[in-house]
């Protein structure tokens, strides 16, 4: 014979093996939601910085709506890991010579915040919006340091706003 409290145990077992969990507060519900959306931003910048990391030859770059020279344009590298940045000694167009940078894949542009670490501009933020073409290109539109955020990627006289095409040398950093 089989005991009692062994069928009523197996009996309650089987019944809510089957049932929701406990139905969530609306603010349950809406902390889960934040989470999630934090982990899928972390997701997309994580996967942005891998994509930006690399040594990039600079291809164009307008500055105050002029063309700079093919000549500065070709000297010029950036090289990026993850959020930080250089300029070799010999890059002629550039933010900062060395610096950090965070980004928000999620804004439409994406946006990308600069702090110079060394040079004239030191500490100051240099607000941004960027693209990744493809896996070998990007472009990025800077305003100036400590100014407003660009909004496209133009660079019209009088604008303060430096436009950048780069190409993707090689995910070897060089260090």
């Amino acid at each position: 014979m089989i005991p009692r409290s062994f069928l009523l145990t197996a009996c309650c077992a089987a019944l809510f093996a089957g049932a929701p969990a406990a139905a969530q507060t609306p603010a349950e519900a809406a902390k889960a939601g934040q989470h999630a959306k934090a982990e899928q931003k972390a997701t997309l910048v994580h996967q942005d910085y891998v994509a930006l990391t690399g040594r990039w030859q600079l291809v164009k770059s307008v500055i105050d709506g002029k063309s700079v020279p093919e000549a500065e344009v070709k000297q010029t590298v950036l090289i990026t890991d993850h959020d930080e940045f250089r300029f070799p000694a010999d890059a002629r167009v550039g933010t900062a010579p060395l610096g950090k940078f965070t980004i928000d894949p999620t804004k439409r542009p994406k946006t990308v915040d600069s702090t110079a670490l060394s040079g004239p501009d030191k500490g100051k933020v240099t607000k941004g919006i960027y693209e990744i073409i493809d896996a070998s290109n990007k472009r990025a539109c800077w305003g100036k340091p400590g100014g407003a955020r660009p909004t496209d990627f133009t660079s019209e006289a009088g604008s303060g706003r430096t436009l950048q095409y780069w190409r993707l040398i090689s995910k070897d950093l060089g260090k």
